[in-house]
């Protein structure tokens, strides 16, 4: 049971994001074409043992996903937490705390994704609650569900999630709490286009923390998204380590 709980964490936060670092801006059609396709793949190579071949496609994607993901941490934390500082004391502080962390073993990098996760949840859930009075019903109206091709893109990636997860921990992920994963993510999309509305959502490189600027009471409670922005940065930090320990775990083997 507690196994059971720890990946169930993980697979939320590795989820969310997944979601808003490369496709939050996609229309509401586009990501859940994305995550059935995901769940479709899933369920086509359930029974595909591990082999050479699956951690070559694996071991190659998770450099490149690696790489990506870093560069949109550092551009996050530039442009959202420390704006005024460089952009090299940013690199050199995550690549140490990550490098930190994949020295460690796996089991005290998952259980600092757990005890971690409780802060992220009261995070979350104020951040909800403040910005309640800021939701504006007409701009359900603005809602996007155009179709975009990256659907297949969501899909691989979500596909890839389950399995490196699923090859790491050795755990059959069950697909109803994949499914209630993804709806993390896609519940900040809805209230973060309720608060903004379609314009200013298209418009901010950042949506989902542009929508807690709008939490302003009487002066005393305010500019509040540099302190709840960090909930996904730490979501951020732990998709970029998990993908670092699956990276290192197969140069072992290979």
């Amino acid at each position: 049971m507690k196994k059971k709980i720890e990946i169930d964490i993980l697979l939320f936060l590795l989820l969310e994001a997944f979601i808003l670092l490369f496709f939050f801006k996609e229309s509401f059609l586009t990501i859940i074409l994305g995550f059935i396709l995901g769940l479709v793949l899933i369920i086509l190579t359930k029974n595909i043992k591990k082999n050479k071949y699956t951690k070559i496609v694996l071991f190659i994607s998770s450099i490149f996903l690696g790489i990506f993901t870093f560069y949109k941490i550092i551009t996050f934390i530039s442009d959202n937490i420390l704006k005024d500082y460089s952009i090299l004391i940013i690199v050199i502080s995550i690549l140490s705390i990550s490098i930190y962390l994949l020295f460690k073993n796996y089991h005290t990098f998952i259980k600092t994704v757990e005890i971690s996760f409780y802060f992220f949840i009261a995070i979350k859930i104020i951040s909800f609650i403040l910005v309640i009075p800021k939701i504006n019903i007409n701009n359900f109206n603005s809602f996007n569900f155009s179709f975009n091709y990256k659907f297949i893109f969501i899909g691989l990636i979500i596909w890839y999630l389950y399995k490196i997860v699923n090859y790491l921990t050795n755990y059959e992920i069950n697909k109803k709490r994949i499914i209630i994963s993804f709806f993390n993510p896609l519940i900040i999309k809805i209230i973060t286009t309720l608060v903004l509305g379609d314009t200013l959502f298209n418009l901010y490189k950042y949506p989902y923390v542009n929508y807690l600027k709008t939490i302003r009471y009487f002066d005393i409670i305010e500019r509040l998204d540099g302190i709840l922005s960090f909930e996904y940065l730490f979501s951020f930090f732990y998709l970029f380590v998990f993908v670092l320990f699956y990276i290192k775990i197969n140069i072992k083997d290979f």
